[in-house]
């Protein structure tokens, strides 16, 4: 259980990513991919393939595997939408990763046991 100066720092961060530019860009983002279930379907299955080749652990040939995928939804992330989905998407991850990294790097936490 976190302390209460704890809880309010994380509700302050939490506030904070949610007023930010990159979170109000994927929540319009989402929004808009929302109002097309089946456009959504097709952008998880797209976001599926991505998440399966990057935690395959050396079972697939890694840049085989990116150019099939890559050249299979070529077309479809020319699709405005797709495309600004995944670019809202990708910032706002970037933003989580840095928070991540910058809390175990500045707090000393051993991670080493990550290849």
């Amino acid at each position: 259980m976190m302390n209460h100066q704890t809880e309010e720092a994380l509700e302050g961060l939490l506030a904070a990513i949610r007023d930010s530019g990159e979170y109000l860009r994927y929540r319009k983002a989402q929004q808009t991919v929302d109002e097309m279930p089946e456009l959504a379907a097709e952008i998880d299955a797209f976001r599926m393939r991505v998440y399966l080749l990057q935690n395959s652990h050396g079972t697939l040939d890694i840049y085989e595997e990116t150019d099939r995928i890559d050249e299979e939804y070529r077309e479809f992330r020319k699709n405005p939408v797709v495309a600004e989905y995944l670019a809202a998407e990708s910032a706002l991850c970037r933003v989580i990763q840095r928070i991540n990294w910058t809390l175990i790097e500045e707090l000393d936490f051993e991670a080493g046991f990550v290849d």
